[in-house]
């Protein structure tokens, strides 16, 4: 794709510059990036294999080479070469923690999650300390968080994700800022925290992320709002999403083509929603978060082909997996497909233990429609007010008007047992953490205090206090104050 293949005499002239640019390994990796990745290992090659040269640079350039065969996709590759390059680092921490980095990258794009974790840990111990190896730290905190979400270790992933954001706004790091940001509010989705994840979608402003940052955080954003039957916002976050998603042409953002999938659905458009997902499965690497939706359209909508289809590659996705996610994901597909009920019962308490609450709620509902399609009403009311509270819970009120409507047509009902949130202006519009905050500010906290008090970054609170003043409709924490003081005397 307009890449321009180098000649003898331009592979050697290059490799000169490798060598001559030793002491700034990034600026080489810089240049290998431009559009000529494959061409720039030949040069890289040329140049690791040069006489007498330190092994301390031959390290540096092994890991330069490793990483372009990573982002070339060539893993196995990236894995032995970065091998290679850390046995050659010895002192060399720069050699050293890029080549963890590598390998840790490796783990990940291979679903060892739990082997990557010692990675993590021998880099950061590599790189703490040295100044030039700052915003390696950042990233690699990063990962950490992801891979702890990816194990169901919720609190260890949001904690990481948290200390990532404080270092790297305390480091000035704009970029590795917006990306734990980007972390923590689709860990926030997948643990139930919705709240908290819409707060932190605007914390940073766009136009200082990257492209696929802004996609998937405005995807977090619509999914949480479809569910709640906040439409017009949904559709918001996603005509801000549409130019930055032109930008990245054809790379797959989870929680953006999820975001599209169920603004079809709601559209009353099935076949359109399944065909959002399946289109993003095209590459084995990718799409694991879809796979559950994807087969469940394909059941409702009567395609048989791609729900056997997806039951079969997400056999192959959670073979022997250890993960109680993975596992309840292959349940959930499973039971999906065959209508068995108890298998997405045991789905459901699959994705209990992982502490993921929306896929557990789904599990549920598919578990009360196959009770009910095969006669057994009790055992279809208990799985449907399950259902119905884990909703609730969530302030999934489009989920909870669905499943009552289904639920009539089985004769089967029941009235409302937890009061949701439905104001969109005025006290009662707060949120659970809103809510708290005006309580700290009542109390006379700062924004760094309140931070402090509720372990969020100072950006975040900030966040939840410009909302809180919009859905007051007043202008300062003086009348947040005042608000509260009288909230709490009527409550």
């Amino acid at each position: 794709q307009g890449r321009q293949v180098l000649d003898e005499d331009e592979v050697t002239h290059w490799a000169t510059l490798v060598q001559r640019d030793l002491r700034d390994p990034e600026a080489i990796f810089d240049r290998a990036m431009t559009g000529r990745s494959t061409e720039s290992l030949a040069a890289l090659n040329q140049a690791a294999a040069a006489p007498d040269l330190p092994a301390r640079h031959r390290a540096r350039l092994l890991v330069l080479t490793a990483r372009t065969h990573r982002d070339l996709g060539e893993v196995d590759t990236a894995a032995r070469v970065a091998t290679a390059a850390l046995a050659e680092a010895s002192d060399d921490h720069w050699a050293t923690g890029w080549a963890l980095h590598v390998l840790s990258l490796v783990a990940m794009m291979r679903g060892e999650w739990t082997e990557a974790l010692p990675l993590f840990e021998r880099a950061m111990a590599t790189a703490s300390g040295d100044p030039a190896l700052t915003d390696l730290g950042l990233l690699l905190r990063i990962n950490q968080a992801v891979t702890f979400g990816a194990l169901d270790r919720y609190p260890d992933a949001l904690a990481a994700a948290e200390r990532a954001r404080e270092r790297a706004d305390r480091a000035g790091s704009v970029v590795r800022l917006t990306q734990a940001q980007s972390a923590l509010g689709q860990l926030l989705l997948g643990s139930g925290r919705w709240d908290d994840a819409v707060a932190e979608v605007d914390v940073v402003p766009d136009d200082l992320k990257d492209p696929s940052v802004a996609c998937c955080d405005h995807g977090v954003a619509a999914i949480i709002h479809f569910h709640r039957g906040e439409t017009a916002e949904a559709h918001r976050h996603l005509d801000v999403a549409a130019p930055c998603a032109e930008r990245i042409g054809g790379r797959v953002v989870e929680s953006l083509t999820l975001a599209r999938s169920l603004a079809s659905e709601q559209a009353g458009e099935p076949d359109r929603a399944l065909a959002a997902l399946t289109a993003a499965l095209t590459a084995e690497d990718e799409g694991e978060g879809l796979l559950g939706d994807a087969v469940r359209l394909a059941v409702e909508t009567g395609d048989t082909a791609t729900a056997a289809e997806i039951v079969a590659r997400v056999g192959v996705i959670t073979a022997g997996a250890d993960v109680p996610h993975r596992q309840a994901l292959g349940r959930y597909c499973r039971g999906m497909a065959d209508r068995d009920a108890a298998e997405l019962l045991r789905a459901a308490d699959g994705y209990r233990d992982a502490g993921r609450p929306l896929p557990r709620a789904k599990a549920l509902e598919a578990a009360a429609i196959a009770f009910a399609e095969a006669g057994d009403r009790g055992s279809a009311r208990a799985a449907f007010t399950r259902t119905l509270d884990l909703y609730g819970t969530l302030g999934a009120h489009w989920d909870v008007a669905r499943l009552r409507a289904r639920f009539r047509a089985f004769g089967i009902r029941r009235g409302p047992t937890v009061k949701h949130r439905q104001a969109t202006h005025g006290w009662d519009s707060l949120t659970p953490t809103e809510t708290k905050i005006a309580g700290l500010v009542l109390e006379g906290l700062s924004n760094p205090q309140i931070a402090t008090r509720l372990f969020l970054s100072p950006r975040t609170v900030a966040t939840h206090v410009s909302h809180i003043l919009a859905k007051l409709g007043v202008h300062s924490r003086i009348d947040i104050a005042r608000e509260a003081t009288r909230n709490s005397a009527s409550g």
